[in-house]
């Protein structure tokens, strides 16, 4: 069955509500490469309760719910699916331990053709349970099959990305991706299958299990904090990225940054398999 366009806008999400705390938030920084030197004192107020701090890019799985995507009255085929983009907007720091409740919706679904597939734009808003806004995000879905159904073409809705500077970057981190960091993050609430089992990936197109997109995401939102912001969470204030290719566990990552005035620009390489997989990366800083 093909999307259905334009019922797919109506298509309700249930109200998330989710109770975290310090273990959730050391599990998520422990899968978004944290703990990747526990003898560096920044890195370790990440993943240590004591005077913890909560990586910013944690909104990004606040209210996660995965469960729509193979929802039968979507259409959709679930092993065409891939995260495109992430774009977050960060209101006040993340607090260690709290509830929150989101909102979610599918702004606008755009159409690339029978061949080339669709683009699902999710808008979300997380608020605490007194109904302080914490975080808005916005992500891109592509889904790789569902081509083809009569919808717009791209255009308004989607988030125009940044280029990046004609000079050579003024700071590179690498991380060497551990092969068990898959199996940690999808802990922090995407249970994707094709992040776990083999079979599932080869239907998807991948030769083992894929590293999620958002992990990918909170390593480059650990370089911008490192390069930038003292490695102060509390200071960011947006970031966003397109995500171009797959990281495999085991891959070695490197972020390549640049910085101007409060505002980063970054992109993401692999380069062993020659494959530059964040695109068109950019973060905003508060003042320290």
């Amino acid at each position: 069955m093909p999307i259905r366009y334009p019922d797919i806008l109506d298509y309700a999400f249930p109200e998330g509500r989710q109770s975290y705390g310090a273990r959730d938030c050391i599990l998520y920084a422990l899968g978004t490469g944290f703990g990747r030197d526990p003898l560096d004192p920044d890195l370790l107020r990440y993943v240590y309760e004591k005077d913890l701090r909560v990586s910013p890019s944690f909104a990004s799985v606040l209210g996660e719910n995965t469960d729509w995507s193979g929802d039968p009255r979507l259409g959709l085929t679930t092993s065409g699916l891939l995260h495109g983009e992430e774009h977050l907007v960060l209101h006040r720091p993340l607090p260690v331990a709290g509830e929150i409740r989101c909102r979610t919706r599918f702004s606008e679904v755009f159409d690339l053709g029978a061949e080339r597939g669709a683009l699902l734009v999710m808008d979300r808003r997380i608020e605490t349970q007194a109904g302080d806004l914490l975080a808005e995000l916005r992500r891109i879905e592509f889904a790789r099959a569902d081509g083809g159904f009569g919808g717009p073409a791209p255009g308004q809705g989607r988030v125009d990305l940044a280029a990046m500077p004609a000079r050579e970057p003024d700071r590179q981190f690498v991380f060497d991706i551990d092969p068990a960091t898959p199996l940690i993050y999808r802990l922090s609430g995407d249970l994707v299958a094709i992040h776990v089992d083999p079979q599932a990936a080869r239907q998807a197109g991948f030769h083992r299990p894929i590293l999620h997109g958002l992990s990918t995401f909170g390593f480059c939102c650990q370089a911008v904090l490192l390069a930038a912001a003292h490695c102060d969470g509390a200071r960011l204030a947006r970031i966003g990225a397109r995500f171009t290719a797959p990281v495999y566990g085991g891959d070695r990552l490197v972020v390549s940054l640049w910085t101007e005035a409060g505002h980063v620009r970054f992109r993401a390489d692999v380069p062993d398999r020659q494959a530059r997989v964040i695109r068109g990366g950019y973060a905003a800083l508060r003042e320290g």
